[in-house]
């Protein structure tokens, strides 16, 4: 497991880009997690990927742990705020259900089935760029082309296929650039006069605190 980032670091963290899942394919309950990543603004990844790992229980343990340490600001001004791509969609909860379903995780962490939806749902504050963008049907790489101008070197279909002829490589490669894909989209809205035209209208409602 390569982890780029301590837990102290965690902790102060404001902008934070994912998490992020690779799967072997769309349902919880059948399918696998083949990594889980994030990283920070300032361009630091925690990457775990499955095969540094015995089972799957040992990697939502560790991914999960960690991730949580990270503040919130719902439990503290100060706290993430976590940017995603289609994150509300599919990676929470495909990750919270494998947190509920896979044996042991709960029991290896401390945590309550209300924990886990704390964590995971309740607590975080997700800015989810697929919804902002109303593009929760469209893939990121057609998203990022048009707003970054730029295209990745591979292709998140095929990742499951990189993943069983035991590519690693090509895996860690792709998700590094996906998650500085993810931090050049929202930098680029964050530029635009739709994005200030937002924070002018959360302001009008009485939403003080602005983004990250």
């Amino acid at each position: 497991m390569e982890l780029l980032e301590t837990r102290n670091n965690q902790e102060t963290a404001l902008l934070v880009y994912g998490y992020d899942l690779e799967t072997t394919r769309f349902s919880p309950f059948e399918d696998q997690i083949i990594s889980a990543q994030y990283s920070y603004d300032d361009g630091n990844v925690s990457f775990y990927p499955s095969w540094e790992y015995e089972s799957e229980r040992e990697l939502l343990v560790d991914f999960l742990d960690d991730w949580a340490g990270i503040k919130r600001k719902r439990i503290g001004a100060d706290g993430a705020l976590f940017v995603g791509f289609n994150i509300l969609g599919f990676d929470a909860p495909f990750l919270f259900l494998k947190c509920i379903t896979t044996d042991g995780v709960l029991n290896d962490l401390g945590w309550s089935y209300e924990d886990c939806w704390n964590q995971i749902y309740r607590w975080p504050s997700y800015l989810d760029l697929a919804h902002l963008l109303g593009a929760d049907f469209i893939g990121m790489e057609a998203v990022r082309g048009e707003i970054v101008g730029t295209q990745g070197d591979f292709a998140g279909e095929d990742v499951p296929e990189y993943y069983e002829n035991g590519k690693h490589e090509i895996i860690e490669e792709y998700v590094r650039d996906e998650l500085a894909a993810m931090a050049a989209i929202y930098e680029e809205l964050r530029d635009s006069a739709f994005f200030e035209e937002l924070m002018g209208i959360r302001r009008q409602v009485g939403l003080e605190r602005e983004l990250v």
